[in-house]
Parts: structure tokens; C-alpha cells; sequence
């Protein structure tokens, strides 16, 4: 996913969603923004089946789950506070996380699309506390989101998908050459 590419998903942002020509609609008047339950720590299970999403993007897995469908979540508490995470289906979000839920919404936005939206959106100016830095709902209600059609949305959605999936192949040879020279050089020195 993008959020593996900070510095691009910043880029992409300020390339596609700034020069878009759309109505900017509230995040709050089209989808529903939450915080669910939070499980501990030690109620996560190795054997669990289901994907549990906290502070930190997957933090093991559970033998329930909360959410039926992926969902975009970002990190509400901590040092992670802004990360954006797209869920697995049938996977835990716990309360360390705030839910933007689009299924309601999905003859407005694609919930790819606000996911790619809110990689690149800045949170700093709503991030508050000090000790524990946080992000409440409200905020997160009143995020401007630049909305052009479904048919627009699914092509800036597929622009972007092309972009992440050249790096992430990119990076995968960057790793395997890399892993052929540490072989190479380790049988020179045999």
C-alpha cells in the first residue's frame, strides 16, 4: 500500500487531489467516523483467524472480528497518530484507531480513493495532546475531501495502484540483487 511510500503518497496527493476541479465535501457528511472497542493485548490470539488493526497498522490476530468489510482507519493515538491504514475484510479495528466508514457512501466515493486521499492529507494541525498525542472525531468529521465523480475517482484510484505496484516491484529486485551480491561475494571469499 502507499503508506509503505510516504514521501510519494505526499507527492501524488499534491499532483492529482489538489488540481482536481470537484466540490470539496465534508468526510463527516458522507461517512461514518468512529472509534470501535479496543481489545488488550493479551486477549490477541496466534491462532486467532482475524487481523487485529491498532496504533500501530496489524498488531496480531483475534478470533473475532468487528468489521465485515475493509475499512480505512488512522491512527488515533500515539506517536503513529495520522498513519492510514486500509483493513482486511473481516478484520478487529480497536479503539486506538478511527474508523472513516464509506459503505453507506459508495455511490459517492470509493473507499480506495479516500484511503489514497487521507495518505496524503496532513494531520499535524489536528493532532492535539502532548504527552499522549491523540486525533478526535470531529476534526477527522471536517476534513475537505475534493469529490469528482465514481468514474473519475476510479481513475485517479487506478493511476495511483499503477505507481504502487511498479515500486513495490521495484523495491522486491532491488532486494533480490542485492541478496545475489551478498551470495557472489561470500563465494569469492571462499
Amino acid at each position: 500500500m502507499i503508506k509503505d511510500f510516504p514521501p510519494l503518497s505526499s507527492a501524488l496527493s499534491k499532483m492529482i487531489f489538489l488540481k482536481l476541479e470537484s466540490n470539496c465535501i465534508k468526510v463527516g457528511e458522507f461517512a461514518e467516523v468512529y472509534q470501535p472497542k479496543t481489545i488488550s493485548q493479551n486477549e490477541l490470539a496466534d491462532d486467532g483467524l482475524y487481523w487485529v488493526y491498532g496504533a500501530n497498522g496489524i498488531i496480531g490476530k483475534y478470533h473475532n472480528y468487528n468489521h465485515e468489510e475493509s475499512q480505512v482507519c488512522i491512527t488515533c493515538r500515539g506517536n503513529t497518530c495520522g498513519v492510514v491504514n486500509i483493513s482486511h475484510p473481516k478484520s478487529w479495528i480497536t479503539g486506538n484507531a478511527m474508523v472513516v466508514n464509506v459503505d453507506k457512501a459508495q455511490d459517492k466515493v470509493l473507499k480506495k480513493y479516500l484511503y489514497y486521499f487521507l495518505c496524503g492529507y496532513n494531520f499535524s494541525p489536528i493532532i492535539s495532546g502532548s504527552g499522549q498525542p491523540q486525533i478526535v472525531r470531529n476534526p477527522i468529521e471536517n476534513i475537505l475531501l475534493p469529490l469528482p465523480s465514481i468514474e473519475e475517482q476510479n481513475s485517479i484510484v487506478k493511476k495511483i495502484d499503477t505507481i504502487v505496484n511498479k515500486l513495490q516491484i521495484e523495491i522486491q529486485l532491488t532486494n533480490l540483487f542485492s541478496r545475489q551480491k551478498q551470495y557472489l561475494l561470500a563465494q569469492m571469499f571462499i
